[in-house]
Protein backbone atom coordinates (compact mmCIF):
# COMPACT_ATOMS: atom_id res chain seq x y z
CA UNK A 1 0.00 0.00 0.00
CA UNK A 2 2.85 2.39 0.85
CA UNK A 3 4.47 1.73 -2.53
CA UNK A 4 1.11 2.43 -4.25
CA UNK A 5 0.86 5.83 -2.58
CA UNK A 6 4.45 6.67 -3.59
CA UNK A 7 3.69 5.60 -7.17
CA UNK A 8 0.57 7.76 -7.30
CA UNK A 9 2.34 10.81 -5.88
CA UNK A 10 5.22 10.36 -8.34
CA UNK A 11 2.83 9.95 -11.24
CA UNK A 12 0.80 13.01 -10.34
CA UNK A 13 4.02 15.03 -10.12
CA UNK A 14 4.50 14.22 -13.79
CA UNK A 15 1.21 15.84 -14.81
CA UNK A 16 2.44 19.40 -15.16
CA UNK A 17 5.38 18.68 -17.51
CA UNK A 18 3.21 16.34 -19.57
CA UNK A 19 0.44 18.96 -19.77
CA UNK A 20 2.88 21.69 -20.80
CA UNK A 21 4.02 19.54 -23.73
CA UNK A 22 0.60 19.31 -25.30
CA UNK A 23 1.84 20.63 -28.63
CA UNK A 24 3.58 17.27 -29.09
CA UNK A 25 0.94 14.90 -27.67
CA UNK A 26 -2.82 14.71 -27.53
CA UNK A 27 -4.61 15.26 -24.20
CA UNK A 28 -6.01 12.12 -22.61
CA UNK A 29 -9.45 11.65 -21.03
CA UNK A 30 -8.23 9.36 -18.22
CA UNK A 31 -5.93 10.75 -15.54
CA UNK A 32 -3.60 7.74 -15.48
CA UNK A 33 -3.18 7.91 -19.26
CA UNK A 34 -2.54 11.64 -19.15
CA UNK A 35 0.24 10.82 -16.71
CA UNK A 36 1.62 8.17 -19.05
CA UNK A 37 1.44 5.35 -16.51
CA UNK A 38 -0.15 1.92 -16.66
CA UNK A 39 -3.63 1.68 -15.14
CA UNK A 40 -3.63 -0.60 -12.08
CA UNK A 41 -5.87 -3.67 -11.96
CA UNK A 42 -9.51 -2.98 -11.14
CA UNK A 43 -10.45 -3.28 -7.48
CA UNK A 44 -13.12 -5.80 -6.50
CA UNK A 45 -15.33 -3.26 -4.77
CA UNK A 46 -18.56 -3.19 -6.74
CA UNK A 47 -20.56 -4.49 -3.79
CA UNK A 48 -21.32 -2.96 -0.41
CA UNK A 49 -18.41 -0.89 0.99
CA UNK A 50 -16.85 -1.39 4.38
CA UNK A 51 -19.06 -0.40 7.29
CA UNK A 52 -18.34 3.09 8.59
CA UNK A 53 -20.10 5.89 10.41
CA UNK A 54 -21.72 8.13 7.84
CA UNK A 55 -20.29 11.60 8.42
CA UNK A 56 -20.21 13.86 5.36
CA UNK A 57 -17.36 16.33 4.75
CA UNK A 58 -17.77 19.79 6.25
CA UNK A 59 -18.23 21.38 2.83
CA UNK A 60 -21.38 19.31 2.17
CA UNK A 61 -23.99 21.20 4.21
CA UNK A 62 -26.88 20.62 4.47
CA UNK A 63 -25.84 17.29 2.97
CA UNK A 64 -28.28 14.92 1.29
CA UNK A 65 -25.73 12.72 -0.46
CA UNK A 66 -21.98 12.31 -0.67
CA UNK A 67 -20.47 9.42 -2.63
CA UNK A 68 -17.22 9.28 -0.64
CA UNK A 69 -13.63 10.49 -0.73
CA UNK A 70 -10.95 9.73 -3.29
CA UNK A 71 -8.77 6.89 -1.95
CA UNK A 72 -5.15 6.87 -3.13
CA UNK A 73 -4.80 3.31 -1.78
CA UNK A 74 -7.45 1.91 -4.13
CA UNK A 75 -5.98 -0.29 -6.85
CA UNK A 76 -7.72 1.76 -9.55
CA UNK A 77 -7.33 5.25 -8.06
CA UNK A 78 -8.02 7.50 -11.04
CA UNK A 79 -9.92 10.43 -12.52
CA UNK A 80 -11.98 11.08 -15.66
CA UNK A 81 -11.89 14.29 -17.69
CA UNK A 82 -14.43 16.79 -16.36
CA UNK A 83 -13.51 20.23 -17.62
CA UNK A 84 -13.98 23.15 -19.98
CA UNK A 85 -10.65 24.82 -20.58
CA UNK A 86 -8.19 25.99 -23.20
CA UNK A 87 -6.71 22.51 -23.59
CA UNK A 88 -10.02 20.64 -23.90
CA UNK A 89 -11.61 23.47 -25.82
CA UNK A 90 -15.08 21.99 -26.38
CA UNK A 91 -15.32 20.44 -22.93
CA UNK A 92 -15.82 17.06 -21.28
CA UNK A 93 -18.46 16.07 -18.73
CA UNK A 94 -18.90 13.11 -16.40
CA UNK A 95 -22.46 12.31 -15.29
CA UNK A 96 -22.66 10.48 -11.98
CA UNK A 97 -25.71 8.72 -10.51
CA UNK A 98 -27.40 9.23 -7.17
CA UNK A 99 -30.60 7.89 -5.62
CA UNK A 100 -33.48 9.79 -4.00
CA UNK A 101 -34.95 7.17 -1.62
CA UNK A 102 -38.46 5.81 -1.93
CA UNK A 103 -41.00 8.01 -0.17
CA UNK A 104 -38.69 11.05 -0.17
CA UNK A 105 -38.58 14.29 -2.13
CA UNK A 106 -35.33 16.23 -2.30
CA UNK A 107 -35.20 20.00 -2.70
CA UNK A 108 -31.74 20.47 -4.17
CA UNK A 109 -29.94 23.72 -3.32
CA UNK A 110 -26.33 22.78 -4.13
CA UNK A 111 -24.22 20.34 -6.16
CA UNK A 112 -20.52 19.60 -6.33
CA UNK A 113 -17.97 17.38 -8.04
CA UNK A 114 -14.52 16.58 -6.60
CA UNK A 115 -11.91 17.15 -9.29
CA UNK A 116 -8.16 16.87 -9.64
CA UNK A 117 -7.24 20.36 -10.85
CA UNK A 118 -3.80 21.42 -12.03
CA UNK A 119 -4.37 24.86 -10.47
CA UNK A 120 -6.62 26.23 -7.70
CA UNK A 121 -8.45 28.33 -10.25
CA UNK A 122 -11.87 28.83 -11.78
CA UNK A 123 -11.85 31.51 -14.48
CA UNK A 124 -14.60 32.41 -15.04
CA UNK A 125 -15.80 31.41 -11.59
CA UNK A 126 -19.12 30.23 -13.00
CA UNK A 127 -19.96 26.58 -13.61
CA UNK A 128 -22.79 24.89 -15.49
CA UNK A 129 -24.70 22.23 -13.60
CA UNK A 130 -27.16 19.59 -14.72
CA UNK A 131 -29.36 16.90 -13.20
CA UNK A 132 -30.76 14.29 -15.61
CA UNK A 133 -32.90 11.18 -15.42
CA UNK A 134 -33.54 8.21 -17.69
CA UNK A 135 -30.08 7.82 -19.25
CA UNK A 136 -30.18 4.41 -21.00
CA UNK A 137 -27.91 1.71 -19.57
CA UNK A 138 -26.08 1.49 -22.91
CA UNK A 139 -25.73 5.27 -23.18
CA UNK A 140 -25.94 6.94 -26.57
CA UNK A 141 -28.23 9.70 -25.35
CA UNK A 142 -28.56 11.85 -22.25
CA UNK A 143 -32.05 11.02 -21.05
CA UNK A 144 -34.18 13.91 -19.80
CA UNK A 145 -32.85 17.18 -18.41
CA UNK A 146 -34.51 17.84 -15.02
CA UNK A 147 -32.61 20.79 -13.52
CA UNK A 148 -29.86 22.88 -15.09
CA UNK A 149 -28.27 26.28 -15.12
CA UNK A 150 -25.08 28.26 -14.52
CA UNK A 151 -24.13 29.52 -11.08
CA UNK A 152 -21.19 31.21 -9.36
CA UNK A 153 -18.82 28.40 -8.39
CA UNK A 154 -16.34 27.97 -5.56
CA UNK A 155 -13.42 25.65 -4.89
CA UNK A 156 -12.73 23.88 -1.59
CA UNK A 157 -9.69 21.69 -0.99
CA UNK A 158 -11.17 18.23 -0.32
CA UNK A 159 -8.02 17.33 1.64
CA UNK A 160 -7.99 13.72 0.48
CA UNK A 161 -4.60 13.32 -1.21
CA UNK A 162 -1.81 14.86 0.83
CA UNK A 163 0.94 13.08 -1.14
CA UNK A 164 -0.42 14.08 -4.55
CA UNK A 165 1.34 16.81 -6.51
CA UNK A 166 -2.05 18.12 -7.67
CA UNK A 167 -5.00 18.23 -5.33
CA UNK A 168 -8.66 17.33 -5.35
CA UNK A 169 -10.99 20.32 -5.07
CA UNK A 170 -14.75 20.37 -4.59
CA UNK A 171 -16.21 22.48 -7.40
CA UNK A 172 -19.52 23.63 -5.95
CA UNK A 173 -22.55 25.59 -7.12
CA UNK A 174 -25.11 26.76 -4.54
CA UNK A 175 -28.35 28.74 -4.25
CA UNK A 176 -30.08 26.50 -6.78
CA UNK A 177 -33.82 27.14 -6.78
CA UNK A 178 -36.81 25.17 -8.00
CA UNK A 179 -35.01 21.83 -8.26
CA UNK A 180 -37.44 19.36 -6.66
CA UNK A 181 -36.69 15.66 -7.13
CA UNK A 182 -39.16 12.87 -6.28
CA UNK A 183 -37.86 9.38 -5.50
CA UNK A 184 -35.79 7.82 -8.27
CA UNK A 185 -32.38 7.68 -9.92
CA UNK A 186 -30.69 10.78 -11.31
CA UNK A 187 -27.33 11.82 -12.74
CA UNK A 188 -25.49 15.06 -11.91
CA UNK A 189 -22.72 17.08 -13.49
CA UNK A 190 -20.79 20.18 -12.37
CA UNK A 191 -17.91 21.28 -14.61
CA UNK A 192 -14.94 23.51 -13.63
CA UNK A 193 -14.09 26.20 -16.19
CA UNK A 194 -10.74 27.82 -17.00
CA UNK A 195 -11.04 29.56 -20.36
CA UNK A 196 -9.60 33.05 -19.79
CA UNK A 197 -6.77 33.49 -22.34
CA UNK A 198 -5.26 36.23 -20.14
CA UNK A 199 -4.97 33.96 -17.09
CA UNK A 200 -1.68 32.05 -16.97
CA UNK A 201 -3.32 29.33 -14.89
CA UNK A 202 -5.65 28.61 -17.83
CA UNK A 203 -3.01 28.85 -20.55
CA UNK A 204 -0.36 26.75 -18.80
CA UNK A 205 -1.84 23.28 -19.32
CA UNK A 206 -4.88 23.53 -17.03
CA UNK A 207 -6.77 20.22 -16.79
CA UNK A 208 -9.60 18.85 -14.64
CA UNK A 209 -10.40 15.20 -13.81
CA UNK A 210 -13.33 14.00 -11.71
CA UNK A 211 -11.83 11.84 -8.95
CA UNK A 212 -13.16 8.36 -8.40
CA UNK A 213 -13.91 7.13 -4.87
CA UNK A 214 -13.18 3.44 -5.28
CA UNK A 215 -11.79 2.06 -2.04
CA UNK A 216 -12.72 2.99 1.53
CA UNK A 217 -15.22 5.71 0.47
CA UNK A 218 -14.52 7.76 3.60
CA UNK A 219 -17.21 10.26 4.64
CA UNK A 220 -19.81 8.54 2.46
CA UNK A 221 -23.27 9.86 3.33
CA UNK A 222 -26.78 9.01 2.17
CA UNK A 223 -27.83 6.32 -0.32
CA UNK A 224 -25.01 4.25 -1.81
CA UNK A 225 -24.11 5.43 -5.30
CA UNK A 226 -25.01 2.83 -7.97
CA UNK A 227 -21.86 1.08 -9.20
CA UNK A 228 -20.66 1.18 -12.81
CA UNK A 229 -23.46 3.53 -13.84
CA UNK A 230 -21.70 6.80 -14.75
CA UNK A 231 -21.49 8.30 -18.24
CA UNK A 232 -18.97 10.37 -20.18
CA UNK A 233 -19.94 12.90 -22.84
CA UNK A 234 -17.38 14.84 -24.85
CA UNK A 235 -17.22 15.74 -28.52
CA UNK A 236 -13.55 16.59 -27.96
CA UNK A 237 -12.72 13.00 -26.98
CA UNK A 238 -15.30 11.42 -29.27
CA UNK A 239 -17.58 10.21 -26.46
CA UNK A 240 -21.33 10.23 -27.09
CA UNK A 241 -22.91 9.51 -23.71
CA UNK A 242 -20.58 6.55 -23.29
CA UNK A 243 -20.68 4.39 -20.15
CA UNK A 244 -17.65 5.60 -18.21
CA UNK A 245 -16.39 2.00 -18.09
CA UNK A 246 -15.51 2.40 -21.78
CA UNK A 247 -12.89 4.94 -20.75
CA UNK A 248 -11.56 3.57 -17.44
CA UNK A 249 -12.23 1.02 -14.72
CA UNK A 250 -13.56 3.44 -12.09
CA UNK A 251 -16.65 2.02 -10.35
CA UNK A 252 -17.89 5.19 -8.61
CA UNK A 253 -17.03 8.91 -8.57
CA UNK A 254 -16.83 11.53 -5.83
CA UNK A 255 -19.79 13.94 -6.00
CA UNK A 256 -22.36 15.42 -3.63
CA UNK A 257 -25.84 16.90 -3.31
CA UNK A 258 -26.98 19.57 -0.83
CA UNK A 259 -30.52 20.51 0.17
CA UNK A 260 -33.46 19.38 2.27
CA UNK A 261 -35.60 16.25 2.28
CA UNK A 262 -39.30 15.76 2.89
CA UNK A 263 -41.38 12.62 3.26
CA UNK A 264 -40.97 9.48 5.32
Amino acid sequence: MKMKKILLATALTALIPFASAQNSRLPQASLDRELNIQAPAQAAIVGKPLHQTQTPPKYCKPCLFYAGDFDSNASDANGLANEFDITVSSGAAAYVPFIVPKGKTWNVTGLFTNNFLVDFTLDPAISPYEIRKGIPAAGGKGGTLVCHGRKPATLTNADVCGQCAIQVYATKVEHIKGCRLPAGKYWLSVIPYCTNPNDSACTNGYRGFLSNDDGAMAHRFGPLQPANNSFFNSAYFGANWDPSSKWQSSVRFSVGVEGTSTGR
